[in-house]
């Protein structure tokens, strides 16, 4: 459903018809249709989480072919009403997936400021070690933790998080490393075995090698391990079906000022040192850093993030963190063209012959307000949810005026924490009993300094 909210088109049509009532009588007016919440859902009284959060819920009372009712959560941020922040937080290490309600629990030690409200993050996959990857551009104060996809050259959609505030766009990443010599190469992506790309490719020379799940190779690379990685950087041979990881490839380690204290043959098996970074390098890449680097050298590496949409360069300064998605649900108010009703998991609904889809949901936008949302739309006691575009189609609802939202990871994923309450239903299964996913990332509100204090 399309509706006009966008200000300065309100702007216009309100100055055109100051302008046209002296000379032409009124048109009729043409009701708009009830929205999607509207016809089958039942909004809940809000709670306060806090100073300027608040949490709202929907209930659904028309079933959509279901035999038990969905519940659409919606968490909002005043910044005005009182000191309130939104990040992006990875946890305890950048390569462990762990449950929101445990990193969360990670975000601060003094209980008072403990997040007033959290969601799972950005989409992930792991590698065959365990370890977790972001699947496309992702950062934490400023420091990149995943590149971009490449998709020929426009980037991946994402939301810039700064001073409180998500801006969703397309990035494009871009990391350089300069030598001693001057020289210059590019640095395939952080965090992640060299030659084992997770869901999309990062470049134009990486190559599928791998469908379910979606991976992608590349046998000369450069990736860079920083100190946050939480586990010692990869060995050889970590995944059996990825030929290019069985390289020995070559290793520079750096301290916190880029001088290289090491770089040696063979690579994995050591931890990033504080404030550092490890590069690995196999086929021509590791060829470029052996012929480059020796001990007492100096590197550089420099990180550029790009918003292809608006053309510039955003600064990674520790105010940004970078949350990785692949589709806008909302952009200024209307549901993107390009948006696919796409989803994993299906069912038959209550009919007993139509499928149903159950994917669970997550997202983050910013309504007419401009404050901050987090939402989720789930089964009240399993995981269920909504084709893509049909999810899109009830955030479009006016009820709850939206401008802009962004898909996150959801399925078995998604997760609304409200101080240490989880409010969504458990959806893996661990010796035998339903447990919370954990995930790669979390999106939070709580207690910061970009919020502004309510006025007296």
């Amino acid at each position: 459903m399309t509706r006009n909210r966008k200000p300065l088109a309100a702007l216009a049509a309100a100055v055109s018809a100051l302008t046209l009532t002296t000379t032409a009588a009124a048109a009729p007016t043409v009701e708009e249709p009830p929205s999607r919440l509207a016809l089958g859902w039942t909004q809940g009284t809000p709670v306060a989480l806090g100073p300027g959060v608040t949490h709202t819920t929907w209930t659904e009372t028309t079933l959509d072919n279901r035999s038990a009712a969905r519940i659409l959560q919606i968490v909002e941020i005043d910044p005005t009403a009182g000191a309130t922040t939104l990040e992006s937080f990875v946890g305890t290490a950048d390569s462990n997936a762990e449950t929101v309600v445990d990193q969360l629990a990670a975000v601060t030690t003094v209980a008072a400021r403990h997040p007033a409200a959290g969601v799972n993050g950005g989409l992930f996959q792991k590698e065959p070690s365990g370890r977790v990857v972001h699947t496309s551009a992702s950062a934490i104060d400023g420091v990149l933790h995943s590149s971009s996809c490449w998709s020929g050259g426009n980037g991946s959609t994402g939301a810039v998080i700064r001073y409180g505030i998500p801006y969703i766009t397309k990035l494009l990443t871009d990391i350089k490393l300069t030598a001693t010599t001057g020289e210059s190469i590019r640095i395939d992506d952080v965090n992640r075995t060299p030659g084992h790309v997770s869901h999309c490719a990062r470049d134009q020379f990486d190559v599928k090698v791998s469908s379910s799940p979606l991976v992608y190779s590349d046998p000369n690379e450069i990736v860079a391990f920083t100190d946050d990685y939480g586990a010692t950087v990869p060995a050889p041979g970590t995944d059996p079906n990825g030929a290019a990881t069985t390289d020995s490839g070559f290793e520079v380690v750096l301290d916190a000022h880029g001088t290289v204290t090491d770089a040696h043959e063979g690579r994995g098996g050591i931890a990033v040192p504080a404030g550092g970074r490890i590069l690995q390098g196999i086929g021509t890449g590791a060829e470029w850093l052996r012929s480059r680097f020796v001990r007492d050298d100096r590197a550089t590496v420099e990180t550029k993030l790009r918003d292809v949409t608006m053309g510039r360069d955003i600064p990674l300064d520790a105010s940004v963190d970078v949350v990785s998605s692949f589709h806008q649900l909302l952009r200024n108010g209307d549901i993107p063209v390009e948006l696919p009703n796409s989803c994993s998991g299906t069912a038959t609904g209550a009919d007993g012959t139509a499928l149903i889809c159950t994917d669970s949901r997550t997202a983050l936008g910013t309504n007419v307000k401009g404050h901050p949302v987090l939402i989720t739309l789930t089964g009240q006691a399993n995981e269920d949810g909504d084709y893509l575009r049909t999810f899109a189609e009830i955030l479009d609802s006016k009820e709850l005026a939206l401008i802009d939202a962004l898909n996150l990871d959801g399925g078995g994923s998604t997760t609304l924490v409200t101080g240490t309450t989880v409010r969504t239903p458990p959806t893996d299964t661990e010796n035998g009993v339903k447990v919370h996913r954990k995930v790669a990332d979390t999106v939070y509100t709580g207690v910061g300094g970009y919020g502004m204090y309510a006025k007296p």
